[in-house]
């Protein structure tokens, strides 16, 4: 908590230099007035936050601090082409313009994190085995969808749409439904929507780490209402030809290690394993998995986590192979608790799995 108090100030700080040299507030009650003004819309909403930690509330302190944030990024933008041009091509000073560049960097960026949010491109992934399977099968890949108040049935329906349009074999979701809770679900009908994504051989999910902020009974309910089978712990046969397991997230202490899971289905077929996070890619690339479908980390979903978590996870972001398992980690099709996404794109994978042998 101390973290987000102290973070609030230094926001404050620089959010009060930035406007102060945009504005130029000339007198001396002007200057105050900003001053106050921007150390006050902080910490209300920091203690509006801090009311509901993690929760709804909570997601409206981390947008405004974003909002923030993308200042300093239009203002270290601004800063490099005053520099180049002013010093290095010897131009001479247009404040006016230089304000108006500012600006505009600014709506530029908020606009750009916006629109790939709200905008979800599809990719394509083949990955053959070395097992034997008569045709290939294509399977589309969703996951943390984070539905709730800013990604609701507009969102679903733009799903649903994209899916249809490739024409999967099956769809699996991996975790994070929902965005905690089910309310938002409820109140605005989502089931309508959602009930839509269909497959011919089904579709499949399990339960993120969201899912379980104690309303997992509940989410697993709705989604099955839905037409989609949660697999918790468990594993089915797709066409009589792949084993598709799937495994709750770590957050459940009662989950079964892969090997166990791995008991129930006959590894000679193609087995693809579905779950919530990447964290466990050592213990499944040492058996007998084709390929692996997780998501979780949203790629970083906000420069620079983009690029920190790179460092800090064996894998953010993409397809990695590991001894005999295809690894495919999507950063995700939803938002989670902020509508913005830079350096990342929603989106959603077209895996094909086709036999070598």
């Amino acid at each position: 908590m101390w973290f987000f108090i102290i973070f609030t100030q230094l926001l404050a700080v620089m959010t009060s230099v930035l406007i102060y040299w945009l504005v130029k507030p000339k007198t001396t009650s002007a200057k105050i007035a900003l001053i106050a003004a921007v150390f006050i819309i902080n910490n209300v909403a920091l203690i509006y936050g801090l009311t509901e930690f993690w929760g709804e509330r909570f997601h409206v302190y981390l947008v405004v601090s974003i909002l923030q944030g993308f200042m300093l990024y239009a203002g270290v933008i601004t800063a490099t082409v005053a520099l180049l041009v002013y010093r290095l091509f010897k131009r001479k000073s247009r404040p006016i313009l230089l304000r108006a560049f500012a600006i505009t960097t600014y709506i530029a960026i908020v606009s750009l994190a916006v629109f790939n949010a709200y905008s979800p491109v599809v990719h394509r992934l083949t990955v053959t085995i070395d097992k034997p399977l008569d045709k290939p099968m294509d399977i589309a890949l969703v996951s943390d969808t984070h539905l709730g108040r800013w990604f609701g049935n507009r969102q679903i329906k733009k799903m649903v749409n994209l899916i249809d349009a490739q024409h999967p074999d099956v769809v699996v979701i991996a975790g994070d439904i929902m965005n905690d809770n089910t309310i938002a679900y409820d109140n605005t009908n989502m089931h309508e929507q959602l009930s839509k994504l269909k497959a011919p051989l089904g579709v499949y999910a399990t339960l993120g780490n969201h899912d379980y902020f104690g309303y997992d009974q509940q989410i697993t309910q709705a989604v099955e209402e839905a037409g989609i089978k949660a697999l918790d712990n468990e594993s089915v046969l797709l066409n009589d030809s792949v084993w598709l397991v799937g495994r709750s997230d770590d957050i459940d202490r009662t989950r079964l290690s892969a090997d166990e899971l791995l008991t129930q289905v006959q590894t000679d077929k193609p087995v693809i394993f579905l779950e919530h996070r990447p964290s466990a890619m050592d213990e499944v690339s040492a058996l007998p998995v084709d390929l692996h479908l997780s998501g979780h980390t949203h790629g970083g979903q906000i420069f620079p986590l983009t690029i920190l978590m790179d460092w800090l996870t064996p894998l953010n972001y993409g397809s990695k192979k590991i001894a005999d398992t295809q690894f495919l980690v999507t950063s995700g099709y939803g938002i989670g608790p902020v509508p913005f996404r830079l350096g990342t794109r929603s989106e959603i994978w077209i895996i094909t799995l086709q036999s070598g042998v």
